[in-house]
């Protein structure tokens, strides 16, 4: 029924515990995926153990979108459910969202909250909440599903298609907002999943992040769909913080540019006047 897909890279410290809390759960007819992005560690020795348990491939190093792309092509089921390597979840979070599926046939995807831990110890019981139904616009103002949450209709990519592999972040945002135009999304406002909430690993709020995002958001297929007025200020946020970010890093031409186009989008909101001017006064 369904297909499990955890990509993996160098994650050896990580992924037995994703691992077992999939052998974990109450729900019990899927097959589970391993796509190994090219890792140098002994990832694929600790794997050893789990022979009969999990389908392995092994790729050159390509990226998360390709790795993800590649588990999806390799899959069975007729649902498709991702797991990052250092992400685990609760026993009973397959059965619930088959549940939803059930009860919610027109349901493109379904996914959850979650709790998050950090590498310290630190845990966080409940993070973003979500919605359900048709979610286009309220994914487009903040995306609030995480990836290992996510349970998706293997047919939908057939409508929308996979990961875009030119988004070396958010590729799975630009995903969700694919999806949500065609379909309805459930979401299930309990904590099921629990992912690694690490600083030192990619950040979409960095610059880098935020570049990607910005392509995602512009993307031909959203602009019809959302509200010209929302459409513009959401862009506007993302020039905006672009912008700042390469003024800190002493890109003031190039920064300016990002800044002026924000205060082009949004001109009523201050902050996009106010940094635009004092970029040019400093």
């Amino acid at each position: 029924m369904i297909s499990i897909i955890i990509p993996t890279y160098n994650r050896r410290d990580h992924i037995t515990t994703a691992l077992n809390s999939v052998l974990a759960q109450t729900y019990t007819d899927y097959e589970i995926i391993i796509v190994d992005d090219g890792s140098t560690d002994d990832t694929q020795q600790v794997l050893n153990s789990y022979q009969g348990k999990i389908r392995y491939f092994y790729q050159g190093n390509r990226g998360i979108p390709a790795t993800r792309n590649k588990g999806i092509r390799e899959a069975h089921g007729n649902y498709i459910a991702f797991l990052d390597s250092d992400d685990y979840w609760l026993p009973h979070k397959l059965e619930r969202q088959i549940e939803s599926f059930r009860e919610n046939p027109d349901y493109g995807m379904v996914a959850s909250r979650c709790s998050s831990y950090t590498p310290d110890g630190t845990f966080r019981e409940k993070n973003r909440p979500g919605k359900s139904g048709w979610i286009l616009i309220d994914l487009f103002k903040a995306n609030f599903i995480r990836t290992s949450s996510a349970i998706i209709k293997k047919a939908c990519f057939d409508k929308v298609g996979l990961f875009d592999e030119s988004l070396l972040q958010v590729q799975e945002y630009d995903l969700w907002m694919r999806i949500a135009q065609h379909y309805p999304i459930g979401f299930i406002n309990e904590p099921l999943t629990v992912y690694l909430d690490n600083p030192q690993g990619i950040s979409t709020d960095g610059l880098i992040g935020r570049y990607f995002r910005l392509l995602a958001l512009q993307k031909e297929y959203l602009q019809p769909s959302i509200p010209p007025l929302l459409y513009a200020r959401r862009l506007a946020s993302s020039y905006h913080y672009i912008g700042r970010h390469l003024l800190k890093r002493g890109e003031k031409i190039e920064g300016r540019k990002y800044l002026r186009h924000a205060l082009t989008l949004d001109p009523l909101n201050p902050k996009n006047l106010i940094y635009y001017v004092s970029s040019i006064l400093k």
